[in-house]
Order: structure tokens, then sequence, then C-alpha cells
């Protein structure tokens, strides 16, 4: 943990400076079809499992997000990289780990059976994860989520609502401190 404290310190300092976590350089700034090359890199951190590096992390926003309620709330565009850290997850166990996620970020059974028919739909768009492979997570609020694994277009969702429960993996009350912390460190210096 001390490494992730002094990523989130050195994140305070240089939001805007890229990163390299998880063996994984993240830029800068980054382009985004239908948003342009606004977002910039938040924070990134790496989320562990049983004392295992699981995967990498890393946010990307547009510069007016001042708050994590406000990017929470659906009305601005994110992106989130995923770099799987772990050397080889099979399907059941990749489906295992969005179900309790989704569960718990969703924090509440009515909330879960809101969003339910959206999980699914996300689950269908995963098989096996590897080391080193890449998902980005595209929201645009006037077109949803989109998902690209290994920069291959995997599928779109659409909803707020479900859109709020996939970020809170990462930024919500459940998600790991020290990695919410990292990932928001940029909303935090503004």
């Amino acid at each position: 943990m001390p490494v992730l404290r002094a990523l989130v310190l050195s994140l305070l300092t240089t939001v805007a400076a890229a990163a390299t976590v998880g063996g994984h350089e993240f830029a800068e700034r980054i382009d985004v079809p239908g948003v342009g090359n606004n977002l910039r890199l938040s924070g990134a951190a790496v989320l562990d499992r049983n004392f295992v590096p699981f995967y990498a992390a890393a946010l990307y926003l547009p510069s007016a997000v001042r708050s994590e309620e406000q990017l929470l709330s659906g009305l601005s565009p994110y992106r989130v990289v995923v770099v799987w850290q772990i050397p080889a997850l099979d399907d059941a166990h990749v489906d295992e780990y969005w179900r309790k996620a989704f569960a718990e970020a969703a924090g509440s059974p009515g909330k879960l059976e809101r969003v339910k028919a959206g999980v699914d739909r996300f689950l269908a768009v995963f098989g096996e994860a590897s080391h080193g492979q890449v998902i980005l997570f595209d929201y645009i609020p006037d077109a949803g989520m989109r998902i690209f694994v290994d920069n291959k277009p995997a599928g779109q969702l659409a909803g707020m609502e479900f859109n709020s429960v996939l970020l809170s993996i990462w930024l919500g009350e459940k998600a790991p401190r020290d990695f919410r912390r990292a990932l928001s460190a940029g909303i935090q210096a503004n």
C-alpha cells in the first residue's frame, strides 16, 4: 500500500502527468471518439484481490468535472481503462467477479434489480481474461457506455442508472478506499 499512497501523492501534485501503474503506461490526455481530446488522466491504481494484482485501472475525465457526485450523476463523459494483471481468468470467474462487483456497487437489491438487464448484457460482452488484456469503458451521456476489448468494439449499453452503478464499482462507497482515492485524485485536486 505505500506504493499506492505514493502514487496518489504524485498524482495530486502532477494531475495531468502520465502514469505507469501495474506495468501499463496511461497517457496524460486521450482522444475519445464522440468526446474529443479533452479527457485528462484523473488517476490510476492497481486493484489487488487476496494480495495479488488483479487489474490496473485509470480514470479519464473532462476538466469540468469537479466532484465524484457530478461524475456519478451521469451527465459527464469519462473513460475507465482496465488492464488485467492476473495470468488468466476463465469465463466463469470473470462473470463471478463482475456479478459480485455490481451487487456491492448497487448497494441495495432493488437497485440491482433495476439494472439487472444492463448487467446481463454487460456480462455477455466478456469471455475469459488474460494478462495484459485492455478493456475500455467509454461513457458518453447521449450515447451510453461503449465497451472495447483490446481495441475492438464489444458492446454498447444505455442507461444512466446502470452507468452510475458501473462507475460505483470503482468510485462508490464499497470500492477499496486507496484504489478509489487514486482514481479520483484529479477530481480532488480541482
